[in-house]
């Protein structure tokens, strides 16, 4: 049997999240409602307060996921010096990634700290002798372009969603034992209550 008490015939009507706040702080003075009742109000205000308190937290998780891949582009930013290298050997094809074919050649290019060389990503098929734009950290060594505004707006969502899941998940999944329990409770407290009132209803003795 439900919480919340219904006919055959004509259901009860959907009971408000205002209505379950006023009734869980005690200010709904309806008589007909039961203590289960009120208990069953508060643990929907719970709920609401517990879906409120996972949207906040998954909004500071994304703004800090953010902030950090933020502040880490602009590090990368402040020491990549882009240089012009010079491919000193033929493109050698790594494998497939996402569809696009990749490679990497041997290369040679000038900084402010000296002459250098190594390995560099160029398009695949690059022949030896060809100029390839490349970024290099203070040292002179080959590092990445920093991660632009479109991915890290991407990670702070994707660990905004999973924080909103799997906390919701959790809230959802305590709420629905807990009405299990409290719907157990009712139907207990109905039958024990039938069981006095029903010899004297029906005449039995």
């Amino acid at each position: 049997m439900s919480v919340a008490a219904t006919t055959h015939s004509h259901p009860a009507p959907r009971t408000s999240l205002r209505q379950h706040v006023r009734r869980a702080v005690g200010l709904d003075l309806n008589p007909l409602c039961r203590p289960v009742d009120r208990t069953y109000s508060r643990l929907v205000a719970a709920l609401a307060l517990t879906v409120l308190a996972t949207l906040v937290v998954a909004l500071v998780a994304a703004l800090l996921v953010f902030g950090a891949g933020t502040h880490t582009a602009q590090q990368v930013a402040r020491h990549r010096h882009v240089v012009t290298a010079v491919t000193t050997g033929p493109a050698q094809s790594d494998d497939l990634r996402e569809g696009s074919p990749r490679a990497h050649a041997p290369a040679r290019w000038t900084y402010p700290a000296g002459p250098g060389g190594g390995t560099i990503p160029v398009p695949d098929g690059t022949p030896a002798g060809t100029a390839v734009v490349v970024g290099l950290n203070d040292a002179g060594n080959p590092v990445g372009a920093p991660k632009e505004v479109a991915g890290i707006l991407s990670d702070a969502a994707l660990v905004g969603l999973g924080t909103v899941f799997v906390l919701g998940l959790a809230a959802e999944g305590g709420f629905a034992l807990c009405r299990h329990r409290l719907e157990q409770r009712a139907e207990d407290d109905w039958e024990s209550a039938w069981e006095q009132v029903e010899p004297g209803w029906s005449g039995r003795r």
